[in-house]
């Protein structure tokens, strides 16, 4: 079974999962009781259906096999797979840092480290341009212009 295989069976796993648990939302107490439910399960069905479309992707390419098709096959490890376990670890850490440092420090952070890794450090300068602007222009934008509340930067009263 290869990455693109596996991530088919992962998202129905999780899309079950997260239906079965968005069903169990309480309803509303007043308007339309079935309201809050419609975008939770909407999303937990189009993840169980691009989920067997993957599956059922893959089984035509003839890249889906079971786990003991792989005993005799000595692992490789794309270029994809790098990107997608290093887009992991660096969203666990920008979660983690998120209410530590701000929503400014911590985007600045992800998304400067996701540019790095996918443009490489040739292109620095635009990369941490980017980043940096992003963060404070959307910032700005929620914070500011429309009220909602963002993790405040603990260094500056911004």
């Amino acid at each position: 079974m290869n990455y693109s295989a596996l991530s088919g069976v992962v998202s129905v796993m999780i899309g079950i999962i997260y239906t079965v648990q968005a069903y169990m939302l309480p309803r509303a107490a007043i308007g339309k009781p079935l309201a809050p439910l419609v975008f939770p399960l909407g999303l937990g069905s189009l993840m169980i259906l691009f989920g067997t479309l993957q599956i059922i992707r893959s089984v035509r390419v003839g890249e889906f096999a079971g786990f003991g098709a792989m005993k005799g096959q000595k692992p490789t490890v794309t270029y994809s797979a790098k990107i997608i376990t290093f887009t992991c670890v660096v969203a666990i850490i920008y979660a983690l840092l998120f209410h530590r440092i701000g929503y400014v420090f911590s985007t600045i952070f992800f998304l400067g480290s996701m540019l790095f890794a996918i443009n490489g450090v040739a292109r620095w300068k635009t990369n941490l341009a980017v980043a940096i602007v992003f963060s404070l222009s959307v910032y700005i934008l929620f914070s500011k212009l429309l009220g909602l509340i963002l993790p405040r930067m603990p260094f500056i009263g911004f």
